[in-house]
């Protein structure tokens, strides 16, 4: 017994052209969306949960982005370049690190206050000991679930639509 099935050809031709369109702004609804939850756990991570904020600096030099080309969807969350400690409390570092020759403030001697007094310092070798304090990585592997449960949802009402 054979099923005869009749297919209006534009119309399938056309739900097909239209799909791509409809997933791929979906999927950017969807990045922009968790690019910028993501970036704000890692901003929150960095006020006190992994790392206590000093001056700042660190928690604004992150930065998030999206591009759209073709048939791909990027978001990035990242950490501008001129924060060089970023990389160090991210990934730790052990090892001999060279301190530069400088001038330092002293105020007091022996445990004793003293007047302000500028006191040059000879450049020296220390060995460093920084353990990984994760901010990125670690804020992405926390989202990772929910990412892919919204992707998978995009691609759904994309295909749907």
């Amino acid at each position: 017994m054979l099923t005869d099935i009749q297919v209006e050809e534009t119309r399938v031709v056309a739900r097909f052209d239209r799909m791509p369109d409809a997933v791929r702004g979906e999927m950017v609804k969807v990045v922009q969306v968790e690019r910028l939850v993501l970036e704000a756990l890692v901003k929150r991570k960095l006020s006190g949960e992994v790392l206590n904020v000093v001056t700042g600096r660190l928690r604004r030099s992150i930065f998030s982005d999206v591009e759209a080309h073709g048939d791909a969807v990027t978001g990035a969350v990242s950490q501008s370049g001129d924060v060089p400690y970023g990389a160090r409390h991210e990934f730790g570092f052990t090892g001999a690190e060279t301190v530069a020759a400088h001038v330092r403030t002293i105020t007091q001697a022996f445990g004793h206050a003293i007047a302000p007094r500028a006191v040059a310092v000879h450049s020296f070798t220390r060995t460093a000991n920084t353990p990984e304090r994760s901010f990125l990585r670690s804020s992405l592997a926390d989202r990772a679930d929910t990412i892919v449960a919204a992707l998978k949802g995009a691609v759904a009402r994309g295909i749907s639509g």
